[in-house]
């Protein structure tokens, strides 16, 4: 014990002396002292009827409205759209080409540093594809190259267009398996995702005019509806801490979406801007120069999951959404500009997102929604067009787009059976059941506590061992998560407790033999990286001050 404290306080004065020395650049991610502090909310919800705005109180007239003026179509009609997509998009999404995605997923935040808010679970982690055998035919090396320079458009045409920053080939980039890396609840919260969310929203103002309230308005309600969709899935493939199993969760649900009107629109305007991007791909046959790995069989799936959208319009131009109606006044260019420029940051932000799942799912749907914007508002009309040819969109950008229709159709999908679920506890609070058996969750904010080691290992697999009794969770550090209230802790048996002791002291001694093995790496890294810095600031090649944070970023 002597020595494994006489290593920790050796390692923990070096590693300070070195903060000291090489202290963070000024643009670092704000202390937790120093930053604003996610708001509490209460999660107590007495009564179903307490959800007193929610459309789900009068679902058919609701549906019966118009989502959007710009779209000129009801809920009802979108509803019933979607229950003809939606089985034809689950087969699509599971084809090779759409369900593996590349990007750069270890991409430095470009706005902040700092490693305050990692999420370290396992259900945080993303299962990358490591063995090139394993990627479709249209992801090998020897395609690769030949795809990328058929994509490749000049940079200032290219700069021009693009509402979103597509990640680059290099040494870091990784290709993902989108369905066997789902999006679901994975823990991660608090305060540095209530920065990444306020960021979004607020540190990408407009420096528009009275008459340009429009564009400024579709923007947010843009955003409104992303985040929205994403809550919606995470509400519905929640924890259950009694089955130890995904699925909907109707209290989340009504807190973060539910109860909000207008977020249940944006999330349906959101699916037909998307949808639309879609058909116009179509129409104007940008599909028809796609290599797929299956060639016709995937383009024909493609086009019978559009074509049952025309009948929402009268000719191509019209459907579901008229995006001529934006972007029409004088000084059109300049707010064009600034929109591309909001969206473009808003897509960098997802860079700065902690949790490995939640970043890649967030940079799928900034890279989809910024390729359905650069289709409806930026690709030429089918007049124009004399040989439409592949490059205007890449095969990461379609990859995108369909992907973030799937999840929009998923949350419409998800809207209706919540609606359901809605009409069912209505029912039996009426008929005197409690609020405990009508919102089966017991936890007060329903967040896993994964100092459990049952739940840390096996929450990211969704297959929980099933207990005969109800399992307690401890609360972990309950400073961490203001706006949480934890279990109340049950006594464990001398078994049980025997075991999370032996458990912790192999966690602690595996800590220390992994810093004995990587600290000499360290120390290397260390006198390599200053050697260089020194070098190249001798000879002038120098762009960046020395950033000590770079020595621990591949151990830790």
């Amino acid at each position: 014990m002597l020595f494994s404290l006489l290593t920790y306080y050796i390692l923990s004065w070096i590693t300070t002396c070195l903060a000291q020395k090489f202290p963070s650049p000024s643009g670092s991610f704000p202390p937790a002292e120093a930053r604003e502090k996610k708001p509490v909310v209460s999660y107590d919800a007495p009564s179903i009827h307490q959800f007193n705005s929610t459309p789900f109180k009068d679902w058919d007239n609701f549906t019966q409205t118009v989502i959007d003026e710009s779209a000129g179509v009801t809920f009802e009609e979108i509803n019933s759209l979607n229950d003809i997509i939606r089985p034809k998009m689950d087969l699509i999404t599971k084809e090779n080409f759409f369900r593996i995605f590349r990007l750069d997923l270890y991409k430095q935040c470009p706005f902040w540093t700092g490693t305050e808010g990692f999420c370290m679970h396992r259900s945080c982690a993303v299962d990358t594809i490591d063995d090139w055998k394993d990627l479709p035919e249209i992801w090998q090396p020897e395609a690769l190259g030949a795809l990328e320079n058929v994509s490749r458009v000049p940079e200032s045409n290219k700069a021009s267009k693009d509402y979103c920053e597509i990640d680059e080939i290099n040494e870091d980039t990784v290709y993902v398996d989108l369905v066997e890396n789902p999006e679901r609840f994975t823990g991660y919260g608090g305060d540095q995702s209530f920065q990444i969310w306020k960021s979004i929203y607020s540190e990408n103002c407009f420096n528009l005019g009275q008459d340009q309230c429009m564009e400024k308005n579709f923007f947010y309600r843009m955003i409104s509806g992303m985040h929205a969709s994403i809550s919606t899935h995470l509400s519905n493939q929640y924890l259950d801490l009694k089955t130890k199993q995904y699925g909907p969760n109707l209290k989340q649900f009504m807190f973060r979406v539910g109860n909000f009107p207008d977020r249940i629109e944006n999330i349906y305007l959101n699916y037909i801007l998307v949808l639309k991007a879609l058909i116009k791909l179509e129409s104007l046959g940008i599909l028809d120069n796609f290599e797929f790995s299956n060639q016709d069989q995937l383009r024909d799936e493609l086009r019978d999951m559009i074509m049952p959208s025309y009948q929402l319009g009268d000719n191509t131009e019209e459907c579901l959404f008229d995006e001529n109606s934006l972007f029409q006044s004088s000084d059109a260019v300049e707010v064009k500009d600034e929109f591309k420029q909001n969206f473009r940051n808003v897509s960098r932000i997802m860079d700065c997102v902690h949790c490995d799942r939640c970043r890649l799912w967030g940079k799928v749907q900034t890279t989809g929604y910024g390729t359905a914007l650069k289709v409806l508002f930026d690709l030429h009309n089918a007049k124009e067009i004399r040989e439409p040819s592949r490059y205007e969109i890449s095969n990461v950008e379609l990859i995108a787009l369909v992907n973030t229709f799937d999840r929009l159709s998923r949350s419409v999908e998800s809207i209706k059976n919540f609606h359901t679920l809605y009409d069912l506890a209505i029912e039996k609070e009426e008929r005197g059941a409690s609020i405990s058996s009508v919102l089966p969750v017991s936890s007060s904010s329903d967040v896993v506590d994964f100092t459990n080691r049952d739940v840390f290992e096996a929450v990211g697999k969704g297959d929980l061992p099933i207990e005969k009794e109800e399992t307690s969770f401890e609360a972990a550090d309950e400073g961490h998560f203001d706006d949480i209230v934890y279990h109340t802790r049950r006594g464990n048996t001398v078994k049980e407790a025997f075991y999370t002791e032996l458990y912790k002291v192999g966690d602690a001694l595996k800590l220390i033999f992994t810093a004995y093995k990587v600290f000499p790496k360290i120390v290397y890294n260390w006198c390599l990286i200053r050697l260089v810095y020194y070098w190249n600031k001798f000879v002038g090649h120098v762009q960046q001050d020395f950033d000590i944070n770079r020595l621990y970023h591949e151990e830790f």
